[in-house]
C-alpha cells in the first residue's frame, strides 16, 4: 500500500469543461474554485490529470491554471488520417501548454482499428518524445482483443472497472505481462452509487437491487459506500492509477480521505464477488438514454 495512498488517484478532468454526471449538482468549478482542487491534489501527492479534446476546454484551463505541475493524459476523437491525428496532437500540446505529453490515447478504440496507420504515428511521436506513453481508451473487451490481435500492445489504457462491472478482470494479467500503465475510471459509475434508489430513472430500475444490496454490505461493514467502492480498486495489484473526477475541492478532500480505508475483509470480498447484474448493458452509461 503507498504511503500516501492518495497518490493513486488520477485527477479526471471533465467536470472541468463541461457539466458531466448522473448526480453532479454543482456544475462546473470557476478558475478559483479549480486551484483549489489542483492546490489540494498537488500537495496530496497525485501527479496525473486525465483530459481530453472531447471535455469542453478543459485543456485550456489545465494549459492555464496548473502551473505545468502535473503529467498529463489527454486523448484524440474523430480523427480521419494521420494529418489530422499530428494536427490533434499539435493543439492539445498548445492548449496544455507542454512540450511532452504523459499519454495521448484514443478516445474511441475502434478508430485504431478501423485506420491501423494511426498507430504507426503514435509510435513514430513516441519515438521523438513529445509523447511519453501511447494507448487507448476502452469500453468493451472486444475492442481489446480485437487491438492485441493488431499488435496494438498499449504503453497505457484506460478501462471502466468498480465493484459490479468486473469485465476486464480476466484481462489485467496480460496487460501487465505487456508493462501495461492501467488507468480505471467509473469507480462511481458517474456518481449512479449515491442516488436515492427510490428516484431512479425507469430504464436504471434494474439496478436497483444491486444498490440496495451495496448498501446492506456498507451499513453491516461500517463502511460508507466510497469508502467500500475506493478501497475496492485501491487494493487491486494490477490497478495502477484510479481516475476520479470532482467538480469541487470539497469532493476531492472526500475522496482523499475515503481511499484511506484499511483492506476489506476476505469475507466482504466474496460477497462482493457474489454481485451480478443481470443486464451488463446498463453498466455503460452510454446505454441509459
Amino acid at each position: 500500500m503507498l504511503s500516501n495512498p492518495a497518490e493513486k488517484f488520477a485527477l479526471g478532468t471533465v467536470q472541468f469543461g463541461i457539466s458531466y454526471g448522473i448526480s453532479n449538482d454543482l456544475g462546473i468549478p470557476d478558475d478559483s474554485e479549480l486551484c483549489r482542487i489542483f492546490d489540494i491534489a498537488f500537495l496530496n501527492g497525485i501527479t496525473i490529470l486525465d483530459t481530453a479534446l472531447a471535455y469542453g476546454n478543459a485543456e485550456e484551463r489545465i494549459g492555464i491554471l496548473t502551473e505545468n505541475r502535473f503529467n498529463v493524459v489527454t486523448k484524440f476523437v474523430n480523427v480521419a488520417n494521420k494529418l489530422a491525428l499530428k494536427d490533434s496532437l499539435e493543439q492539445s500540446i498548445k492548449r496544455i501548454k507542454t512540450e511532452q505529453l504523459y499519454a495521448f490515447m484514443a478516445h474511441n478504440s475502434n478508430e485504431l482499428i478501423s485506420n491501423p496507420d494511426l498507430w504507426d504515428f503514435l509510435c513514430a511521436e513516441r519515438e521523438k518524445g513529445r509523447i511519453k506513453k501511447i494507448g487507448y481508451s476502452l469500453y468493451t473487451t472486444d475492442q481489446l482483443e480485437q487491438l492485441l490481435l493488431l499488435e496494438m500492445k498499449p504503453d497505457i489504457v484506460q478501462l471502466p472497472y468498480n465493484l459490479i462491472d468486473r469485465k476486464f478482470e480476466s484481462y489485467l494479467p496480460e496487460l501487465n505481462s505487456y508493462g501495461t500503465e492501467v488507468h480505471i475510471r467509473s469507480v462511481f459509475l458517474q456518481g449512479l452509487f449515491f442516488m436515492d434508489t427510490e428516484s431512479l430513472p425507469e430504464k436504471l430500475q434494474p439496478l436497483k437491487s444491486t444498490l440496495l444490496e451495496i448498501k446492506r454490505l456498507c451499513k453491516e461493514n461500517n463502511l460508507t459506500i466510497a469508502q467500500l467502492l475506493l478501497s475496492y480498486v485501491n487494493h487491486h495489484p494490477l490497478i495502477n492509477k484510479i481516475v476520479v473526477g470532482v467538480a469541487s475541492a470539497r469532493q476531492l478532500l472526500e475522496n482523499i480521505s475515503d481511499i484511506a480505508t484499511e483492506h476489506l475483509s476476505n469475507d466482504l470480498l466474496e460477497q462482493i464477488k457474489m454481485i451480478n447484474v443481470a443486464d451488463a448493458e446498463l453498466l455503460n452509461p452510454v446505454n441509459w438514454k
